[in-house]
This record gives C-alpha cells, structure tokens and sequence, in this order.
C-alpha cells in the first residue's frame, strides 16, 4: 500500500512539475538544458562525534545521486548536517526521500518556490518505511536554501535530533560577479542544543516559549576556530536553532557587509553594526581578511540583547557568548574587492497591491498556553477567508505582535514565494528593547522569514506567482509551530 500512495503521489507531482516547466517564463531559462538530478534522500538514527567522550545518538539526512554523479550531493565531512545539495536554477529535482525513522515525516525545502505537492506540507507526512517523491524545477534566484523535516507537532524535535542540510542554488547572473568561491565560500550552520553527562541529547521545551540549549554549535561542532588566509571570503549564515535568536558582530567592531539575505544577492552590500538572525533565516556577509596579520585571531560574536523572552535556562535568549574564531595562518593573494553592486531584482511598489488600503492582518495572541494567528489554531487542511488569495496578485501582508502584554519575539516564515519587507513600526513602549536590535534587521532583501519583535508590526510585500494550492504559514520557533502556531493559506489558480 505505501508503495502505491507514493507512486500516486510520484505522479501527482509528476504533472505539477511538468506545469511549471510549461510556464515558459524566463525563471526557468537557465539550467533548462542541464539533465535532470535525481537523489535519494533518507532520514534515519545514527551517531556523531559533536563532543569528546562517548558519540552522541542523532538522526540524521544521508544522500547520494541515482543519475550519473555531477556534484550535485555535497559531502557532510564528520558534521551530524546533512549534505549540502548544489543545483542551478532551472534545473530540475528529482528527490525519493525514504522515512527510516521511528515517526512520520517529510521534507520542506525551506525557502524555494515549488508546486504544492512537493512542498512538504504536514499532511503528505509518510510513516516509518515509507516513501515519497519530489519533483520539481528550481526557479528561485542564486541563494543559501536549507531543508528540513515539517511533520505536524513534532517538527521541533526532529530538527533538534539533527535532520537539516543546505541547499544552495546558483544561476548565471552569481556567475557573473567577483564572489569568492571553492573554500572561500564556507558555510556556517548555527544550532544550539543540551547535552546529557554521556553526551547524548536532552530535548525539552518548558512550555510554550520555546527551546534553548546551553551548548552553541556551528556547522555541528562548539567554538570551532576555522584556519584562513588573508583573502576575502563568503560567509553563508544559516540560524537552524529551534528558538534561539541571534545577534552576529565581529569581536573588535569591524561592520558585518552583507551581500545576501534568505533569497539571495541583494542589490548592493549593506553595512550593518550587527546582524540579527531569527530561527529559520539566513544572511551572506562578505569577511575581508586582507589587512590581518598572520597570528591573528577574529572572533564571530553573539552581542547581549533584551526583550525577546525565552528568559530561563543557562544560556538565556540575549545573552552574550562567542559563537566561532577565524585564526589567520598563511599569507594569500586575491585580487577581489567588495562589489558596488550586486544583483537587482524587481522592487515591489507596495502601491500597486490589490488590498493596498486593506491589508490582510494576522494578529499574533496567546491563547491557553499556545500563540496563535488570529487566534485560530492550526488545521490540517482548512483556510479562513482571510488566508485565501489569487495567483498573480500582489498583496499587503501585515503581521502585529502586539497583544497587551507581549513579551516575546517570533520570526515569521511563508511557504511558496518570497517576499519583501514593506514597513515597520514599533509601540512606543517597547521602543528600548527595540533599539538594541533594529539596526540588524536587513530588510533591504528578498526574505521568506522576518522577525517580529514585541510590540512591533511589520507589512511585507508578496506576489503570488507561480502555483496553486494550499501552503502554510508559521512562527518558525519550532515549538511554536508545534504547538499550534501554524496556518494554511490558500492561493487559487
């Protein structure tokens, strides 16, 4: 029977790739000559060496390409991660992913515009054996991607057991600019967890605000210290933590140069004092170590921040630490220097939005110990009238978290396109913790996650372009999402 619910699935989505690879547009014209890539993809228990001693029992993501190798399926290197997946836009996916686990579950590309079915919705979770098929055309810009379990209610825990892994995507106009590449380009996957005396994993939530650890880990291992030379290098920032917020600076000052946020290349760098990176969000940050010296150590920080809650813990939500050094140990040569400009995109006139005087509203409310959308909690496939909209249509979002009282942040994530952020506006009185963190926001990008502050609401700008069908909402700390705080919204064709 599993056999022939993923073949009916395999063919369902079948036919909605084949329909997107008909639009014809102009998002599909690079890699369209490429071969299509086929990987399978299994989640199941296994162990990590994270900390010295005994290994710790996870889970994690294997995978490896069934047509002909081409790179497309990175190595994990000794990282609990799960292997990078590099495509090009316009290139088409083919993904069997095989549940080995002792729970149900599914995949969500995080970030990239796909057709319904292959979009990792919590009601295509498959059981233990089983297994099902993506199939899809990537049309998203050049950008750092990631995936990840979304099975209802127990997506927190299954990411915090170790199933996550990036995709990047690349197209010719990336190809184009002085970026550096190969190991210049390194990514940083930040996660935070809670280790038991043997080392395994101690996963437990304390309620409805939320998870924190008290060991933070980059690309799987705490503090690693990366040997660099004195080039320039690509930092691609993933916070794949269930909760914890991040406030990113370089130990002696130096501004973070951001080049891309969650949907890739910005139109120009943006100098920021400090970055903030939400759950589920990701920044690129140009880091120039020409003028070091060899022997000299840099320090990617953490800064203090208030008022975003999750209080208790050892490490609480805001408090300060190191998160990673870069040791200079040799002399280089490179002949690259900050691009003026980078890549454009169409700027959305908020003007021009069908409800631009009457923008949809989502009010954040706690509610018997859960936060929820408009006070309605999450069904599996029923929409308000207020979460159905129109293919092709430009709308104004707006997201208030703004409950008398409110004392706790949320980064807010929508699947299917991307979007752009309109305005913000604070409450007067959470203005003092707001100042400590609105200078990190980059907001100057294409996003498919934005953090909302206490008191603050936000207006985001997003067509809905390419597909139909049901897709979901959410507050992307994990146990907010499980417990409720999670929507469908409905786009017609």
């Amino acid at each position: 029977m599993s056999r022939e619910i993923s073949r009916r699935r395999f063919l369902s989505q079948s036919a909605a790739a084949a329909a997107a690879v008909a639009l014809g547009s102009k998002s599909f014209a690079q890699g369209r000559n490429l071969p299509p890539a086929e990987i399978l993809l299994t989640a199941a228990p296994g162990s990590a060496q994270i900390l010295p001693g005994d290994p710790t029992p996870i889970n994690r993501f294997t995978a490896k390409e069934t047509t002909p190798a081409r790179g497309i399926v990175g190595r994990p290197g000794d990282s609990f991660l799960g292997p990078t997946i590099r495509v090009q836009k316009g290139q088409r996916l083919r993904v069997l992913f095989v549940n080995n686990l002792d729970n149900k579950s599914i995949v969500h590309w995080h970030g990239l515009d796909v057709p319904e079915a292959s979009d990792g919705h919590p009601r295509f979770a498959v059981d233990p054996g089983e297994t099902f098929w993506y199939d899809f055309t990537v049309i998203n810009r050049a950008g750092t991607y990631w995936y990840h379990p979304h099975p209802d209610q127990i997506t927190g825990p299954q990411v915090y057991s170790g199933l996550a892994g990036l995709l990047v995507v690349s197209d010719d106009e990336e190809a184009s600019l002085p970026l550096p590449q190969n190991r210049a380009d390194i990514p940083c996957v930040i996660q935070d967890r809670v280790f038991n005396t043997d080392n395994s994993l101690v996963y437990e939530t304390g309620g409805r605000e939320g998870f924190l650890g008290d060991v933070v880990l980059v690309n799987g291992k705490p503090s690693p210290n990366y040997y660099v030379g004195t080039r320039c290098y690509r930092l691609r920032f993933l916070n794949g933590s269930n909760s914890r917020i991040y406030k990113l600076a370089w130990s002696d000052g130096t501004p973070m140069d951001v080049i891309a946020t969650d949907g890739g290349l910005l139109e120009a760098p943006v100098s920021k004092p400090y970055v903030m990176l939400a759950p589920g969000q990701r920044v690129e940050v140009w880091a120039d170590f020409r003028n070091r010296q060899v022997g000299e150590v840099v320090t990617l920080k953490s800064l203090e921040f208030s008022g975003a809650g999750l209080f208790g813990g050892a490490l609480p939500q805001g408090h300060p630490f190191d998160l990673m050094t870069f040791s200079i140990n040799r002399q280089e040569f490179d002949n690259l220097s900050l691009p003026k400009k980078l890549a454009p995109f169409e700027r959305y006139d908020p003007t021009k939005a069908v409800n631009y005087k009457n923008p949809r509203v989502f009010d954040i409310v706690p509610n018997a110990g859960m936060w929820l959308f408009n006070n309605l909690p999450f069904e599996m496939e029923n929409v308000s009238e207020n979460e159905i909209v129109r293919r092709g249509d430009l709308e104004i979002w707006e997201f208030k978290n703004t409950w008398p009282g409110m004392k706790m942040a949320h980064p807010i994530h929508l699947h299917g396109p991307n979007f752009q952020v309109v305005e913000r506006t604070i409450d007067p009185a959470y203005q003092s913790s707001y100042n400590n963190v609105k200078d990190g926001y980059v907001d100057e990008g294409i996003v498919d996650t934005v953090m909302l502050m206490p008191g603050e609401t936000i207006k985001i700008a997003i067509r809905w372009d390419n597909f139909a069908g049901l897709f979901l909402y959410h507050c992307h700390n994990l146990e907010h999402e499980d417990r409720m705080m999670m929507r469908n919204f409905r786009i017609l064709p």
